[in-house]
């Protein structure tokens, strides 16, 4: 087992200290020589299995490092590479302290891999994707008697996937995609939508501009979004996820003999262990990622529904997830919050932002297959770029920055070091973000300061772009730096400015 730990924070791990429970560290690749690991490095270490003439057990252990050296913020590394596999193959726990995410990939097999990213907490989208935007402007309500599944429909591709001539040779003919509706569109289309807004994005345009659903099985829209919601369910593939996570037989945790035996993996796996990591491969890679949300677990599939996500934000273990969810048109804010620590019991989500009250309880949440482009009909152009922001240096943004009232209370070798390092300070986001608000203080107010109460403040994220910097917690920022430097009290931050 090689371990690889990259360090994309701001602060270098210190190694703490490391146990093994079976199998020994290789020679002489031990955890206490990769350290420090600096900001920007990566370092690596080995373990391997007891061996005689053949191997006589797996390799198992633990690793601990202390975020710049402080033991109360640490970064847990926990591997078990078994003589024999379990059904769950290779196993990891990588814990982050608040603050920072840690995700891993690889490292499954005998001779395995596992790549670890270590980095501070931010809010990380999909860029020039957001809901009111580039989600559809109606809402995924329906009119009655509308068709969204036929029989016609369903046969018809049956004999699009079979090709025209075992058609012939069987002597099959089409029929109007119409004939025989099983479903309507008001029992939902959200996949249709979903996929239909994926399609929308990837061809560079946004949807129509209609704030109505269509009401005609003839309207073009209404006929993509059909075809869509068909796609969306993967029929061929692992659709039938929706139905094995909606049984009422299906586990939740990893205790069981259906578990023990390998025959399936718990709803909190699938969830915390096998999907997200999907979904936040996604989102780092500038991809939507459709996500399937199992909301019974009594085979009701029709109960289940289809969001796209486009952001995250991973503090220690706990993961925000934000949605672009067609029931809520034009919102900007729904987000999925859950812990990955344990896959032991249930699923545990909480929604957060403007849902209606009583949204169903999620039991699973997975990642859907099945997604290729289609050219979808009747897109707007998409409105023009922003101007990107002119590149200053540090010296030059120190002096706009002291043309608007922000200075400094730190060396200014320091200052310049950070407000050139976007990657691994929040300072040049902070400059950018200050610079571009209009403001001009009445009294100065130290960067350092604004920074420092800005990243102080529970539950932040530390921005590395000025759009993720959060405005009205900026504003705080601003007003207790400049409370706090002269002996003001303060509570309106418009009495800072200048007129």
């Amino acid at each position: 087992m090689a371990v690889e730990i990259r360090n994309d924070s701001s602060f270098p791990l210190v190694w703490a200290t490391d146990s093994m429970k079976s199998g020994d560290w290789t020679d002489p690749w031990y955890p206490s020589r990769a350290s420090p690991i600096a900001p920007g490095a990566t370092a690596e270490w080995r373990a391997e299995g007891d061996l005689t003439l053949v191997p006589t057990s797996g390799t198992e252990g633990k690793v601990y490092y202390n975020v710049n050296g402080d033991p109360a913020r640490q970064l847990y590394i926990y591997f078990n590479s078994p003589l024999v596999e379990s059904p769950y193959g290779n196993t990891f726990h990588i814990r982050a302290p608040p603050g920072f995410e840690a995700a891993f990939s690889g490292g499954q097999g005998h001779h395995a891999r596992l790549t670890i990213r270590f980095r501070e907490t931010a809010r990380r989208r999909v860029p020039n994707f957001t809901p009111s935007v580039n989600g559809f402007q109606f809402r995924n309500s329906w009119k009655p008697g509308l068709p969204a599944m036929t029989l016609g429909f369903l046969w018809n591709r049956l004999l699009d996937e079979l090709g025209e001539e075992a058609a012939s040779v069987l002597a099959l003919a089409r029929v109007d995609d119409g004939w025989l509706p099983i479903t309507q569109a008001r029992a939902g289309m959200c996949g249709g939508m979903t996929f239909g807004a994926m399609d929308y994005f990837a061809a560079g345009k946004l949807p129509p501009a209609t704030t109505t659903a269509p009401d005609s099985e003839t309207d073009p829209l209404f006929q993509f979004i059909r075809d869509r919601l068909l796609d969306s369910f993967d029929i061929t593939g692992s659709g039938h996820r929706w139905l094995g996570y909606s049984s009422p037989h299906y586990p939740n945790g990893d205790e069981g003999v259906i578990q023990l035996t390998g025959l399936a993996r718990g709803r909190s796996w699938v969830t915390y262990r096998d999907e997200w990591p999907r979904i936040r491969d996604d989102i780092d890679a500038g991809r939507l990622s459709p996500i399937g949300l199992i909301q019974t677990d009594s085979l009701d599939i029709g109960d289940n529904h289809q969001v796209l996500a486009y952001a995250y934000e991973q503090s220690g273990q706990e993961v925000k997830l934000w949605v672009y969810d067609n029931n809520y048109p034009g919102e900007d804010d729904l987000h999925l919050k859950f812990d990955i620590t344990h896959t032991t019991g249930e699923v545990h989500v909480e929604r957060l932002g403007p849902w209606r009250p009583g949204e169903p309880r999620i039991f699973c949440i997975f990642r859907t297959d099945g997604y290729n482009p289609h050219t979808p009909p009747d897109g707007r152009p998409l409105p023009p770029p922003t101007p990107a922001p002119v590149e200053m240096s540090p010296a030059d943004t120190i002096r706009a920055l002291g043309g608007i009232g922000v200075d400094f209370s730190v060396a200014e070798t320091d200052l310049r070091d950070w407000l050139g390092n976007p990657q691994h300070t929040p300072y040049p986001a902070f400059a950018q973000a200050l610079l571009s608000s209009g403001w001009k203080l009445k009294a100065p107010v130290f960067l350092d300061v604004i920074a420092w109460n800005y990243e102080h403040t529970p539950g932040v994220a530390s921005p590395r772009r000025s759009e993720e910097v959060d405005r009205e917690i900026l504003k705080a920022a601003v007003l207790e730096g400049s409370n706090v430097r002269h002996g003001t009290h303060l509570t309106n931050f418009d009495e800072l400015l200048a007129p």
